[in-house]
C-alpha cells in the first residue's frame, strides 16, 4: 500500500533532492555522516527500549558539520514523535488515532488521518494488546542553501511486533518530506509502505 505525495511542494522537493545529489556540490566539510544519534522520544514515560538510528545521507549544497548533527536531533526528534504516537506508545488495544500525527502540516495531518490505516495501527489497534520495536531507523537526505538546511527527505523504516489477536511482524518504510517554519521542522508529505517485516 502505497500513498502517493498529493502536496505538488513534496515533488518538487523530491526531484530536486534527486536530480542533484551527485551534483558534487558538497564539500569536504559536510560528507554523509555515518554516526547516529538517539534521538528523544516524544513521552518519556513511553520511551522504547529500540531508540532510532538517525543518520545524515545525500547533502545536496554545502552544510556545515554543526548544522548536520542539529538537523539529525531535530529530523530523529520529529519521526520519533510520529513512530510513537502512530505505533509504538500508548495503550492497546484501543481504536482512536486521530492523534497520531505530531511534526505534521495541517494539510499533511488531514490526508494521514484520511490514510491512518497505513500511517498508524488504526487497521488492528483495537486487536492487538501491545507493540514491540526491533528496528527504528531514519537516514536525512538534505537540500543547503548558504549553509542552511532548507528541506529534507526523511527515509525512515520501523518494524515491530504486535500482541493479542493479531500476532505480526510489520514494517513501516517510505519517505518524509519536511520543511521548516516558525514552529521547527515538519512533514507536509509523505510516501510510504506498510506490510510484512522480511
Amino acid at each position: 500500500m502505497r500513498n502517493p505525495v498529493r502536496p505538488v511542494a513534496a515533488a518538487a522537493l523530491a526531484v530536486a533532492l534527486t536530480a542533484t545529489a551527485c551534483s558534487g556540490d558538497s564539500t569536504d566539510d559536510n560528507p554523509p555522516d555515518s554516526s547516529t544519534s538517539a534521538s528523544a522520544t516524544a513521552s518519556e514515560s513511553a520511551a522504547p527500549e529500540v531508540v532510532t538510528k538517525a543518520t545524515l545521507g545525500k547533502v545536496t549544497g554545502k552544510l556545515p558539520k554543526k548544522e548536520g548533527a542539529h538537523l539529525k536531533e531535530a529530523i530523529g526528534s520529529v519521526v520519533d514523535a510520529w513512530f510513537d504516537a502512530a505505533f509504538t506508545a500508548g495503550d492497546y488495544p484501543r481504536g482512536d488515532f486521530h492523534d497520531a500525527f505530531p511534526g505534521f502540516t495541517t494539510g499533511a495531518r488531514q490526508e494521514a488521518v484520511h490514510d491512518r490505516k497505513l500511517m498508524s495501527n488504526a487497521d488492528i489497534g483495537k486487536r492487538i494488546d501491545s507493540v514491540e520495536a526491533s528496528k527504528r531507523r531514519v537516514r536525512i537526505d538534505v537540500l543547503a542553501v548558504r549553509r542552511k538546511p532548507v528541506g529534507v527527505t526523511a527515509r525512515v523504516v520501523l518494524d515491530f511486533a504486535t500482541t493479542g489477536k493479531v500476532e505480526r511482524h510489520l514494517e513501516v518504510k517510505g519517505r518524509l518530506f519536511l520543511t521548516r517554519n516558525d514552529d521547527g521542522w515538519r512533514v507536509f508529505g509523505y510516501d510510504m509502505t506498510k506490510g510484512g517485516a522480511r
